[in-house]
């Protein structure tokens, strides 16, 4: 007597094997770090942005504080990013251009424009605790890192924030030798980066604040940046306008519009 068994129909067998090989992203396993990382970015810079800010910075070698205004220009796609400063008179039309990992700068003052070198884009970036990498964004935490969740917590007012590590890729043409990064699972929205140098010395710190509603996202719009080498010594930058994913200006990221001072 034959068996009455029957296979399962073919129709059947594959939805269910997509959804066993699926279960575990379908029933809450954790992202992976990269991803993590890749969200934060994503929600920070698009993938293109314009932004107009104000920077303040703090030295207490000096009677008050210097306080600049600019307005960026990002295309993370094309890794090509425009910086004009309108802020006070004497730094108005300083620019700076970015075209993958080549920036130059523009000097008003001597209508001069200079390429500055890979070697600089750990300087300050105009005397700010900000280097020339922060404000360009020449390497990128998703793909010149390799990322490592080390702690999961719970924050009173946070909820569920992620502790990750970042380690240059061998390759990677990078300012810092670690970063730590601080990152909420509600919105991704970063809390806080400690960068140290390849000897692994905490260098700088900066922490996120003022989360709220900006250009259909909810971003830290103030971003404290203090050097842990310079007692007394940070920068406060604040988003004051935000766009994303937007049609740039065409001609923006050229020689010519840095020259222009507009």
């Amino acid at each position: 007597m034959g068996s009455t068994h029957q296979s399962a129909p073919r129709w059947f067998i594959l939805p269910l094997l997509f959804l066993l090989l699926a279960a575990p992203r379908l029933f809450g396993q954790e992202l992976s770090a990269r991803e993590i990382v890749q969200k934060m970015d994503t929600l920070l810079r698009g993938k293109s942005s314009y932004t107009k800010m104000k920077i303040t910075i703090y030295n207490p070698d000096w009677s008050k504080p210097r306080v600049m205004e600019l307005y960026a220009y990002e295309s993370t796609e094309d890794k090509k990013a425009f910086i004009r400063i309108t802020s006070p008179p004497r730094d108005q039309g300083t620019g700076f251009l970015k075209i993958g990992y080549n920036l130059w700068m523009y000097l008003p003052a001597t209508e001069r424009v200079m390429k500055i070198p890979p070697s600089m884009m750990h300087q300050s970036w105009m005397g700010s605790d900000f280097t020339n990498d922060d404000l360009v964004k020449e390497s990128s935490l998703v793909n010149d890192y390799e990322q490592k969740i080390t702690g999961v917590e719970t924050d009173p007012e946070q909820g569920k924030v992620f502790e990750l590590e970042l380690l240059p890729k061998p390759s990677a043409q990078v300012v810092w030798g670690k970063i730590l990064l601080r990152v909420r699972e509600q919105g991704f929205v970063p809390l806080r980066e400690q960068y140290f140098d390849e000897q692994g010395r905490l260098v700088n710190e900066m922490t996120f604040s003022q989360v709220q509603e900006m250009a259909g996202r909810t971003l830290p719009t103030v971003w404290e940046m203090h050097s842990t080498t310079k007692p007394g010594h940070r920068t406060v930058l604040e988003l004051l306008e935000a766009q994303f994913n937007l049609a740039i200006p065409p001609g923006t990221f050229t020689e010519k519009n840095l020259k222009t001072r507009n």
